[in-house]
């Protein structure tokens, strides 16, 4: 017991009111570290999502166009609607990721349109729409 009154001894009041005077100002240095760590992590964690989804995305545009840049090359016995819309297409494609960004363009908005589009070409090419990869891209 002796040892726990020499603790209490020690113990200096006018500290432990300043203790309590600045509480506050060190609840807010201590959340304020905490929050920035915390804010960190979730931007990191953004970053990556919106890395791989767009990695989907890019890999889905460019297979879009090679099936239609290799439709174009080899139109022998196909109808001038298909290739016209395979040219649209293509041109969509192309001008989807303007060099400046534009705050007007919605980019899922614009891709949803591609695929509708894409779909619609190959319906009427006779091709299969289907993305071969789609199941090695998922991160």
């Amino acid at each position: 017991m002796s040892q726990g009154r020499g603790k209490e001894e020690n113990l200096d009041i006018n500290k432990i009111f300043e203790d309590i005077l600045f509480v506050e100002e060190v609840s807010q240095k201590l959340g304020y570290k905490e929050g920035y760590k915390s804010g960190k992590e979730q931007l990191l964690k953004g970053y990556h999502l919106g890395y791989h989804k767009a990695s989907i995305i890019a890999a889905q545009l460019g297979y879009y166009s090679g099936i239609l840049e290799q439709y174009l090359q080899n139109n022998d016995n196909t109808s001038e609607k298909t290739i016209l819309i395979a040219k649209i297409l293509l041109e969509d494609i192309c001008n989807i990721f303007p060099e400046c960004q534009s705050k007007n363009l919605d980019i899922l908005k614009a891709i949803e349109n591609i695929r509708f589009k894409y779909a619609k070409f190959c319906s009427l090419a006779k091709i299969n729409p289907l993305y071969p990869e789609a199941d090695k891209l998922e991160f």
